[in-house]
């Protein structure tokens, strides 16, 4: 047998693993596609940050913050690595610049995920953590955990 029976099979393979997107397939795998609140019960507000881990399989995954109003900020997420003891690391760059052309951000984050809630333990970016230990740097409060909605 010349083996070249299997070559169409490999060919159409690679094709659509090439199509689905690993950093979203990893956001699902770790349970953190769908939306998260501090309270799912409550309207998002200014206490109640809304978030959604939107993870299109054919695209790169997006972190998107809402209010009361909608989405307030958009991040293209990327290299989404689970850790160990139930964190996270993945890189957040800002989509929506607010206004600001030309600028771009890369965020560093390590979140930890308990059952259906999380909160971030790491935010650096440009070499300066806003987060360190899951302490904000601005005013020493510990972060929110966010819980999942819906499911």
């Amino acid at each position: 047998m010349s083996g070249a029976g299997y070559a169409i099979p490999a060919a159409v393979l690679a094709v659509v693993s090439a199509a689905s997107n690993p950093d979203s397939a990893a956001l699902t795998r770790l349970g953190l596609a769908g939306d998260w609140a501090v309270d799912c019960q409550k309207p998002l507000g200014d206490d109640n940050p809304g978030v959604t881990f939107a993870a299109p399989s054919e695209q790169s995954p997006r972190y998107i913050e809402s209010g009361p109003q909608g989405a307030v900020g958009t991040a293209l997420i990327g290299d989404v690595r689970a850790l160990p003891g139930g964190q996270i690391s993945l890189t957040m760059t800002i989509a929506d610049n607010f206004g600001v052309p030309g600028k771009q951000v890369v965020m560093n984050n390590v979140l930890i995920k308990d059952g259906n809630r999380f909160r971030f333990l790491e935010v650096k970016a440009n070499g300066q953590a806003s987060v360190s230990g899951g302490i904000k740097k601005a005013n020493g409060e510990a972060t929110q955990w966010l819980q999942k909605c819906g499911g």
